[in-house]
């Protein structure tokens, strides 16, 4: 874990904000502390709105995307985050130039580009099915600008 990688994922556990070089995190406590993490940018991993931080049973909801760039730093600060948070040995890894999650002992085929949620409930973790696929939601808007314009 780099230092810049644990420093941020600290300061998103702790609702608070911090920037370092090309990553920073966000949180507003006052209105329902809707944090997230940043990266050139880019929303890579933010509480869920009905699940803003732990709840009362420190059970968690954690959205997390690489944003389509399943770069090397991309990985490591979520990685850092996935260890600090859920204390398992949960992984983003690249294997013949694809993107995986590796968790509770299997290995996930994921797509850099689409959003996906990580759930620590009562101790168990899972990933619940997309929250959104960016591939068929390109398509999805792609079709409505070709019915827009009379195609």
């Amino acid at each position: 874990m780099r230092k810049v990688s644990k420093e941020i994922a600290k300061a998103f556990i702790d609702g608070k904000r911090k920037t370092i070089g090309n990553t920073h995190t966000f949180t507003d406590m006052q209105s329902g502390g809707h944090g997230y993490v940043s990266l050139h940018g880019n929303r890579i991993a933010y509480w869920e709105n009905n699940h803003p931080n732990y709840n009362l049973n420190n059970n968690i909801h954690l959205c997390f995307s690489m944003c389509g760039w399943g770069t090397p730093t991309t990985r490591e600060r979520l990685n850092t985050l996935f260890s600090l948070l859920f204390k398992r040995d949960i992984k983003l890894f690249q294997k013949n130039h694809e993107q995986f999650l590796f968790l509770n002992g299997v290995d996930y085929l994921i797509d850099p580009s689409n959003i996906y949620v990580l759930r620590s409930v009562n101790g168990n973790i899972f990933m619940d099915d997309l929250v959104v696929d960016a591939k068929a939601q390109l398509i999805s808007m792609q079709k409505a600008v070709l019915v827009e314009h009379g195609y």
